[in-house]
């Protein structure tokens, strides 16, 4: 393996933090802003405005609940120290007192790391999670870290924290030494001859990213490429994708899975026929409800009683179908609870989409008061479990080594919406030449969003209302 001065970005040689010289709150927010750091595990929101308030717990996430995946477990186990500079800095920007770096038990290799490079902090922890699903997730995370519960329709902001992807972190250190954000971890696996865990130019193909796997697995093993799906994310909260879709800040991994896996068909089904099949079949058994970690926090999201409400046709707007603000989106409804592989979530989706539309606000599902289900420490999902469910099994001990050795497409085509908010505005022309680092598209005046560097260097080829593409040659 290479060394780390030869696989990173160089680092300044005089480091603001690392002599000492501590940056003031504003100074953080700002090299942040400019490095165009977003949530590296979710929808991508603008890190800078996370960084902007004041709480008094900053939490990193390293859970990674989604199956397979092991991007963030590698950059725990490697970059221990980077990732605790990363929560100093948002501990320093929010003005918060504690910070927790919160990861599975069964990290052992990242928890040893993280361990020795804590000796000696008071004010920074660790809390080892369970291996379920999905641990992750922010309100479920906010309560077994620290006992408190998110509001309806809230956020962690509401109870005093900021909950911060581990991998976010690692970009917020580097954003102290100006470097940008050009790069992804993200696990390759799968039907790929080599699964692995690459660290890859923002705007790369996905296509690309398989190849540098090995490619698909043999036709020995009865598969042909058109009988491969791609899915961009994790089996649960990821979604389908095109060979020529190309990475983004946000990807944290690319599953090759066969296209008779339910989780496909989960993941395709076309949402009149999600419909038609829960019109037809549901037997309000409430196992979806059971089991939906809002419901178990005390939350009035009941999916079953959405199908019923649906169902039978009954006048909307109603509580319980506007409940659906409330839903997480974590596919547990639909692809382990039901035992008939139905989809609360869909309807959730289709009402959230209506509502949208309506310009429907939601100040009714806005509960405080809320109280965990006596039953919420019985009814979590464990993985293996999950996995088994999913079909998942066969890639569950694959090994997926950590590759850092530096990766070069011919071409990137890098999108100007990778987060939450507006899409950056273009500060290139094509025919331009740049290296990477260099801002390419920046936040438009006033709007919420996030500036876009280039991920290599080479020449602008192409620059539309959605991407710049950059060759490389």
């Amino acid at each position: 393996m290479l060394p780390v001065s030869q696989i990173l970005d160089p680092i300044p040689r005089v480091s603001l933090i690392l002599k000492g010289c501590k940056l003031v709150a504003s100074d953080i927010v700002e090299k942040v802003k400019a490095a165009g750091v977003v949530g590296a595990g979710g929808a991508g929101f603008p890190t800078h405005i996370k960084l902007s308030a004041t709480v008094n717990t900053v939490i990193a996430n390293g859970a990674e609940c989604e199956p397979l995946l092991h991007a963030d477990q590698h950059l725990m186990a490697r970059y221990p120290e980077v990732i605790v500079r990363g929560l100093r800095l948002a501990m320093q920007a929010t003005g918060a007192e504690r910070g927790i770096v919160a990861l599975k038990a069964e990290y052992e290799e990242a928890t040893a790391a993280l361990q020795r490079a804590l000796e000696g902090n008071d004010k920074i922890s660790l809390h080892l999670l369970g291996n379920f699903y999905p641990s992750g997730d922010e309100f479920v995370l906010v309560y077994d870290v620290l006992g408190r519960m998110v509001p309806e329709g809230g956020i962690p902001l509401e109870v005093g924290v900021v909950v911060n992807n581990v991998g976010t972190l690692f970009n917020v250190a580097r954003a102290a030494e100006d470097i940008s954000v050009t790069h992804r971890y993200l696990t390759v696996t799968g039907e790929v001859k080599h699964p692995v865990t690459l660290r890859v130019p923002v705007g790369t193909s996905i296509a690309q990213v398989v190849e540098w796997a090995g490619g698909t697995t043999d036709a020995g093993r009865g598969l042909t490429p058109d009988e491969l799906v791609l899915i961009g994310g994790g089996a649960m909260m990821g979604q389908v994708v095109q060979a020529t879709d190309v990475v983004t800040k946000t990807t944290g991994g690319v599953l090759v899975l066969p296209a008779d896996k339910a989780i496909i068909r989960w993941m395709t089904r076309p949402l009149a026929n999600a419909i038609r099949r829960g019109m037809s079949t549901c037997d309000q058994c409430r196992d979806c409800t059971d089991l939906c970690p809002r419901n178990l926090l005390g939350h009035a999201l009941a999916p079953h009683e959405i199908m019923r409400a649906i169902n039978y046709g009954l006048e909307l707007p109603t509580h319980i179908v506007t409940a659906a603000v409330l839903c997480c989106e974590c596919r547990l409804c639909e692809a382990y609870a039901c035992p008939l592989e139905l989809s609360p979530m869909a309807y959730y989706r289709s009402v959230k989409r209506e509502l949208a539309q309506a310009g429907w606000k939601n100040t009714v599902h806005r509960r405080k008061d809320l109280t965990p289900h006596d039953m919420f420490p019985y009814r979590r999902v464990p993985m293996s479990r999950l996995i088994d469910k999913l079909g998942l099994t066969a890639y569950r001990d694959y090994p997926v080594p950590l590759n850092e050795q530096e990766q070069r497409p011919k071409e990137v085509r890098i999108p100007l919406q990778q987060h939450i908010g507006a899409p950056a505005i273009p500060t290139v022309r094509e025919g331009d030449k740049v290296k990477r680092g260099d801002l390419i598209a920046s936040i438009p005046d006033g709007k919420l969003g996030a500036n876009v560097h280039a991920s290599v260097s080479g020449k602008v080829a192409e620059v539309t209302e959605e991407h710049i593409r950059i060759e490389t040659g």
